[in-house]
């Protein structure tokens, strides 16, 4: 504003007085808009508050404002102005002036995410805090034993599926084994390393969405990653599949680094990737071929990727020449990862018979998990990717929709945000691919889903992080948003309606009543939007929106984790009262037939090392039982412990008639439908 000057002094001019009443309005609210017509740099609307005085300009000023940025300018009066302040009060706005305040951004939703940069402590809370509830949650089940049994060297016990894990990367089972050693044997100790894993691998996301993009994003990027029902559930696998998509993360971010900040085919970024690339290879197997495929993918036009150096540094090196060296760049990466983990896979390949085809397969788990599917439907693979996204299915809808778009017509925006939204696009399409591969096709029918399905999400929420912040900076129109909070509710009602194999709800009054619920809350938030037509008013409600899917989303995490098992918690019960017993040699399994639970098997082991387990079925004889005699004056040595499962007393009768001693060293309970007790067994001293 130039300042006020009395319309008094010009009341001579008859052509302003008919510009002025031209340009008033009454009976309007008090604002001043601003709407751009064909001016390239003016891109957004205008809203200067005004109290009681009266907006208007001069012809000069009027003309030169819409001669040179061509706007229409619209004067609202109050109703409240006197007729004397109507005739006295006179604004004046420069031309200068509205090019720079039409060029502010649009009201952000969410101002204190400016400071975003300040946030940083809150990763590590995100990081570790709700891992935290499926650590504590967790419970020992058969498929944590059946893989605990393999790293422990123990496969005779499997039976069939003994040497599954002979043809599969050996860096989980390594470091499962030496930590579990090391830490101590205790059943929270077993997923220990995933939750850990986990940590690092959402700290990694933050750093490298913090390096690409900026920390406002790489904030809600870590956010909606720590919540996620996936990133949750598998934390209680002690395979720990976010190991492997850590090192997947650090590749990618040593190679796109190496392309933004690097002229030359070799760096130090370049080698840390292909370092983690090797680790990648051991601990992942086939995922790093899934990395180096959806990179080869990214960089198909490598003409289009980011560059730290100036533009006219990189108009002097020809097309040509960029491709080569983006190329030679992936070959370096691949090679570096093939000489740090290639080795074993050589090695392994001239020692076992078929470890190609059972390495690509993945690991010949029983299917015994949730994450095990043996049977085809065709409407399962729709049914797995609705209930992982939840409320943010909407979120991943429009925003795959939005970033492809942009993808395709990247003019004018930032280059390093749409070569980042460029990749995480590719990333979503190939993690998709890959998933549906692992599970349907027929030689994969008995692979892990857990680690494939982990690389689908972590781009997949990239894309959604990128649609949040499209809505928070009001660069999504209000009825995208309404859409968005819609979809990913009536999704959520949907899939749990439906039954396990298909889409279709089933109709009952809890349906009908979440439907009705819906159906009210977009009504009330339409009228609303419709009786205030305003800009604020807009804004409270789609910030309220986003704000409960957000809310909607951590729920649907926590309450997505698994829950204790009754019978896992018996097992853990039965585990305490056995810590107790120390300095154990030997034991020895009872029961009817000889499907013994792994849990049992496993339990043994990790409570007392590596101790010799011998299964009994039906009677115990006394020559089943090596116990060397000993009396009270003996020193005390190796202990010997009887764990009887689903045996009556009556099989013990023959070492009782032996002269042996039982002393009950936990509670009988009952534990997948049979008697469980143990007892510590020995010889009864001379004159007993």
């Amino acid at each position: 504003m130039q300042g006020f000057r009395k319309a008094g002094q010009e009341s001579g001019l008859e052509s302003e007085k008919k510009v002025r009443k031209d340009l008033i309005r009454r009976e309007i609210s008090p604002t001043l808009r601003l709407r751009t017509c064909d001016h390239p740099t003016v891109q957004a609307f205008l809203t200067v508050r005004c109290s009681c005085v009266l907006l208007s300009c001069t012809i000069r000023e009027y003309q030169s404002v819409r001669g040179s940025v061509g706007l229409d300018i619209t004067v609202a009066l109050p109703s409240q102005v006197r007729d004397s302040e109507k005739e006295t009060t006179l604004v004046i706005i420069s031309d200068q002036e509205l090019l720079q305040r039409s060029a502010e951004p649009a009201h952000d939703l969410f101002p204190v995410m400016r400071r975003a940069s300040v946030m940083s402590p809150l990763v590590a809370l995100l990081a570790l805090g709700p891992g935290l509830l499926a650590f504590h949650s967790y419970r020992i089940d058969e498929l944590s034993a059946w893989f605990g049994l393999q790293c422990l060297g123990k496969s005779h016990l499997l039976g069939d599926s003994g040497n599954a894990l002979i043809s599969q990367p050996p860096l989980v089972g390594w470091i499962f084994s030496g930590l579990l050693s090391i830490i101590g044997h205790w059943s929270s100790s077993l997923v220990l390393f995933s939750y850990f894993s986990t940590a690092a691998m959402l700290y990694v996301a933050y750093r490298l969405t913090r390096k690409v993009c900026n920390p406002r994003y790489a904030l809600v990027y870590c956010f909606l990653l720590a919540f996620h029902p996936v990133v949750l559930k598998q934390i209680q696998l002690i395979e720990a599949p976010a190991f492997p998509i850590l090192f997947a993360l650090l590749t990618i971010w040593g190679f796109i680094t190496h392309l933004q900040s690097e002229s030359g085919v070799v760096s130090y970024k370049l080698m840390c990737g292909g370092i983690s690339l090797g680790l990648c290879l051991l601990s992942g197997g086939v995922l790093a071929l899934g990395v180096l495929l959806m990179l080869g993918v990214f960089i198909i036009n490598p003409l289009y990727l980011p560059r730290g150096r100036s533009l006219a540094d990189q108009q002097k090196l020809p097309g040509v020449k960029q491709v080569l060296r983006v190329w030679k760049s992936l070959l370096v990466l691949a090679f570096t990862g093939f000489a740090v983990g290639g080795w074993w896979e050589l090695m392994a390949a001239s020692q076992v018979e078929g470890f190609w085809s059972n390495w690509f397969a993945g690991t010949g788990q029983p299917t015994i998990s949730f994450y095990w599917k043996a049977e085809f439907y065709p409407s399962y693979l729709a049914r797995d990717i609705i209930s992982s996204m939840g409320f943010l299915l909407g979120f991943a809808i429009f925003g795959l929709f939005h970033g492809i778009k942009r993808v395709l017509n990247p003019q004018g925006g930032n280059l390093q945000e749409i070569a980042w939204l460029r990749l995480v696009v590719i990333w979503a399409l190939c993690g998709a691919l890959f998933w549906w591969g692992v599970q349907y096709l027929p030689q994969m029918n008995t692979s892990t889903r857990a680690m494939w399905k982990l690389f689908f999400i972590i781009p997949m929420m990239a894309v959604v992080a990128w649609e949040f912040q499209q809505i928070a900076l009001r660069r999504v129109g209000y009825p995208t948003v309404l859409a968005v909070f819609t979809l990913g509710v009536l999704a959520v009602i949907f899939i749990n309606a439906s039954n396990t194999d298909t889409l279709s709800p089933l109709i009952s009054a809890r349906f009908l009543r979440q439907l009705i619920i819906l159906g009210l809350s977009l009504v009330m938030v339409l009228w609303y939007s419709h009786r205030f037509k305003k800009e604020h008013a807009h804004r409270i409600v789609e910030v309220a929106l986003v704000l409960a899917l957000s809310v909607l989303h951590v729920v649907y995490g926590v309450f997505s984790i698994p829950k204790p098992h009754p019978a896992g918690e018996r097992l853990l019960q039965f585990e305490n009262q056995l810590r107790l017993t120390e300095n154990v040699g030997d034991c020895f399994l009872v029961s009817k037939s000889d499907q013994v639970p792994l849990e049992l098997k496993f339990l043994v082991f990790y409570l007392w090392g590596d101790i010799e387990l011998k299964q009994i079925q039906g009677a115990v004889l006394p020559q089943d039982l090596q116990i060397p005699d000993r009396t009270h004056a003996d020193e005390p040595g190796e202990k010997q412990v009887i764990i009887r499962w689903g045996a009556s007393p009556v099989a013990l009768r023959n070492i009782l008639n032996a002269d042996f001693v039982l002393k009950p060293v936990a509670q009988p309970d009952v534990y997948k439908n049979q008697e469980l007790q143990a007892d510590l067994v020995s010889k009864a001293p001379p004159g007993f």
